[in-house]
């Protein structure tokens, strides 16, 4: 083969090569040197914020998360339990009015399950109170029944009211409608608030993005200007910057998630632990389908910032170029 026969193959080679459309281009692009230097854009104190700014935007989503499960693990026993509290004047009394008010229950229709909380369980619940070991010692704990009934059931508790009075004077009913209604509005307000959180800490982000592709323009004037002499589009610059707040925003985000996961894992742990547990607090645990559900912000960080710094260097092109 003589050397023009060698030339021509290699060209043929590099043309078909040039011809094949290129392997993990997707993945090329994201690895590229960007084409606007970081100049004006912040690439390391921009990455810095979009992790402040995950870090709340993922403890806003966690509480509401947390809200809606403990709301909902709290206000599900109440719509379906009753409690019956049956006092006297001493220990013997109480027992004796406690088995008549569980007689009654017994033969209601309506009425799925009804147990009577030992002493020890019903003075448990004054220790938050009264302090631990002071109950039994001074006082004659009242008797408590924990009814499960069925909703047509709760529909005519009055009946019910006024029989167990006739068997067990002194027996109270407690349907918790004042409980339920007043947790429901507390829930409702905190996922409210939460949620107002986590759209403010969006709208910070879309701030910032606007802020900082304005001037990663201003600081590019010159290269943009040669770009368009060369005919690059407003799409295309727009895309470059685009894809490159879109790497700051994952790197970020995901910085914000693991350091936002850990400060949930650490408060996780501390009320297991006791470390200022409150019985009245809700207790939560990172299990997976959270972790999923806060897997998410990152993502719509990333793409709010991508898509901001997309509109406003757009707009920014077509007023100014």
């Amino acid at each position: 083969m003589t050397g023009a026969d060698e030339i021509e193959t290699s060209q043929a080679e590099e043309g078909a090569h040039d011809s094949l459309p290129p392997r993990n281009s997707f993945l090329r692009r994201l690895r590229a040197e960007p084409l606007l230097p970081e100049a004006g854009a912040g690439g390391a104190p921009l990455t810095a914020v979009i992790a402040v700014i995950s870090f709340l935007a993922v403890l806003a989503m966690a509480a509401v998360l947390i809200i809606n499960t403990a709301a909902g693990a709290w206000t599900s026993s109440l719509r379906s339990e009753i409690t019956v509290q049956v006092k006297g004047a001493d220990a013997a009394e109480i027992s004796a009015r406690a088995e008549a008010a569980l007689r009654v229950l017994e033969n209601t229709d309506g009425v799925i399950e009804a147990s009577v909380l030992s002493q020890d369980e019903a003075a448990a619940l004054l220790e938050p109170w009264l302090g631990k070991g002071n109950v039994t010692a001074f006082l004659n704990v009242p008797s408590i029944i924990e009814v499960k009934i069925t909703p047509a059931a709760r529909s005519d508790l009055d009946l019910l009211r006024n029989r167990l009075k006739a068997a067990a004077p002194g027996a109270t009913l407690d349907d918790h409608a004042g409980w339920y209604d007043r947790l429901s509005k507390a829930a409702r307000s905190g996922q409210a608030l939460a949620l107002g959180v986590f759209l403010l800490v969006m709208g910070a982000a879309c701030s910032i993005s606007i802020f900082a592709a304005r001037a990663g323009l201003a600081a590019n004037h010159e290269i943009v200007s040669v770009l368009h002499l060369v005919g690059a589009t407003d799409e295309f610059i727009a895309g470059e910057v685009q894809r490159r707040f879109f790497i700051l925003g994952l790197r970020g985000a995901l910085a914000g998630l693991v350091i936002a996961l850990l400060a949930l894992g650490l408060t996780a742990f501390a009320m297991r632990a006791g470390v200022g547990g409150d019985a009245f607090l809700p207790r939560f645990t990172l299990d997976r389908w959270l972790i999923l559900w806060l897997f998410t912000v990152p993502v719509v960080t990333c793409l709010v910032t991508a898509l901001t710094a997309r509109l406003t260097v757009l707009r920014a092109l077509r007023e100014e170029y």
